[in-house]
């Protein structure tokens, strides 16, 4: 199938009844040449190794040249093998850093905030299970002291004693 616009009345028509379908103009015919495509009959020149017109391999023109004048695709199939196909390899983390992750998440520590994030971005899908969990341990003891302290119940000045109790009695050590 060609389209061609008619010298006539400038629309477009294709070629396979050989007149115009709206004015009713007769198209030349196309002249089978050497070097002609065997999909649209376009006339190449003779280098050509593509059809100019609509982009058909001319190297398959012997295929073509029979009944049936549609281009086939070529299918190349490629068979995947499962077992050939490399798993996503990965070191499984260690139980002692999991565990230690979960102690410290429940004390509520800045290296509980480190382990949780560290099992999070590991790509040991079991580490990586436990570290979202320590975040959502940690998260959750967020908005619990935030709960207490917005309706009262936990005065910030106790936790600034404790601290500075607790650092008084480091200090107080003596080797």
């Amino acid at each position: 199938m060609v389209l061609r616009r008619c010298p006539n009345c400038r629309s477009t028509c294709d070629d396979q009844y050989g007149f115009c379908i709206k004015c009713g103009y007769e198209f030349p015919k196309i002249t089978e040449s050497e070097n002609a495509c065997p999909y649209c009959g376009f006339a190449n020149p003779d280098e050509a190794t593509f059809c100019v017109k609509c982009g058909t391999p001319l190297i398959f023109k012997n295929q073509l040249n029979g009944v049936n004048t549609t281009l086939n695709p070529i299918v190349i199939k490629k068979e995947i093998n499962k077992n050939s196909m490399k798993q996503e390899e990965y070191k499984p983390t260690s139980k002692i850093i999991i565990i230690l992750g979960y102690i410290f998440s429940l004390l509520g520590g800045l290296i509980g905030v480190i382990l949780a994030i560290y099992l999070a971005t590991r790509k040991d899908p079991v580490a990586k299970k436990h570290g979202y969990i320590q975040l959502t341990i940690l998260v959750l003891y967020g908005i619990l002291i935030l709960t207490l302290y917005l309706t009262g119940n936990l005065d910030l000045t106790a936790i600034d004693n404790a601290t500075q109790m607790l650092s008084n009695n480091l200090t107080s050590i003596k080797p």
